[in-house]
C-alpha cells in the first residue's frame, strides 16, 4: 500500500512540478495539504481531483498521528515550493489548504 501511495505521490508531483526526492524511506520537508480523511479511498478521490497523493498520517510526526487519518499532500519540498503548491490547491477550490513541515516514515 505504501509503495502505491509513494508511486502516486511521485506521478502527481511530477505533474505539478513537485520534488521527486520521495523514497520508501523517510520523507521530510515542507508539504502542502489539501484535506484529511477517515479513509484512504476518500483521500485518494480528493488527490485525484486536486493533485497530490494520499499519505497515512499515522506514519508521520503530525500531532494528529494515531487517529487513523489520511491526508492529501504534495511534497516534500522547500517552504517556498510548498507555498506554491498550497496556492495551486486554493486555485482548485481547496480553501483550507495549508503548509506544514512534516516527516512521513517509510517501511
Amino acid at each position: 500500500m505504501k509503495k502505491l501511495v509513494l508511486a502516486t505521490t511521485v506521478l502527481f508531483g511530477l505533474a505539478l512540478g513537485a520534488s521527486t526526492s520521495a523514497s520508501a524511506a523517510d520523507s521530510c520537508g515542507y508539504f502542502a495539504f489539501a484535506g484529511a480523511f477517515k479513509s484512504f479511498a476518500a483521500a485518494n478521490r480528493q488527490a485525484n481531483r486536486v493533485g497530490g497523493a494520499a499519505w497515512g498520517l499515522d506514519s508521520s510526526n503530525s500531532p494528529n498521528a494515531g487517529k487513523g487519518l489520511w491526508v492529501v499532500a504534495l511534497g516534500p519540498g522547500s517552504r517556498s515550493q510548498a507555498n506554491r503548491w498550497r496556492n495551486q490547491y486554493k486555485a482548485r477550490g481547496v480553501r483550507s489548504a495549508y503548509v506544514a513541515n512534516r516527516c512521513f516514515f517509510g517501511e
